[in-house]
C-alpha cells in the first residue's frame, strides 16, 4: 500500500514539474482576438523561438504563427477562423508541453480553454 501511495505522489510531483503554463493578461481582449482570428498568448520562458517554429510548421493549413522572443508572445493568425481550426491550437500547445493557460489569473486546462473560449 505504501508503494502505491508513493507511486501516486511521485507521478503527481513529476507531472507538476514538467507541465508548463501559458498566459493571457486580458480576458476581454483575448475574446476579441478570437473573434478577429488573430489570437495571442504569452508562452513560458522555457519555450524557445526554434521550438515555436518547429511545431508551427505542421499546422500551416490552420494558422500561421509569429513569435516575439523578447516578450515570449506567440500570435496565431487563423487561415479559417472557425472552431475546428482553432481546435488545432490545442495540438500546438500540447507539442510545446503546455498543460494549462492562465486567463486573468484563472487557470484552464488546454481542453477547458477550447471549450470556454475557442469553441
Amino acid at each position: 500500500m505504501k508503494s502505491f501511495l508513493f507511486s501516486i505522489a511521485f507521478f503527481t510531483i513529476c507531472f507538476s514539474l514538467f507541465s508548463q503554463e501559458a498566459s493571457v493578461d486580458n480576458r476581454q481582449m483575448f475574446e476579441q482576438s478570437i473573434a478577429d482570428g488573430v489570437i495571442s498568448m504569452i508562452l513560458p520562458a522555457s519555450v524557445s523561438a526554434d521550438e515555436v517554429a518547429k511545431y508551427a510548421k505542421y499546422y500551416t493549413p490552420y494558422f500561421t504563427t509569429s513569435f516575439d522572443a523578447d516578450a515570449h508572445k506567440v500570435t496565431f493568425t487563423m487561415v479559417n477562423n472557425d472552431a475546428d481550426s482553432r481546435r488545432v491550437i490545442m495540438r500546438f500547445l500540447g507539442a510545446s508541453k503546455i498543460q494549462t493557460v492562465k486567463v486573468e489569473g484563472e487557470s484552464f486546462l488546454v481542453h477547458e480553454l477550447y471549450e470556454t473560449f475557442l469553441n
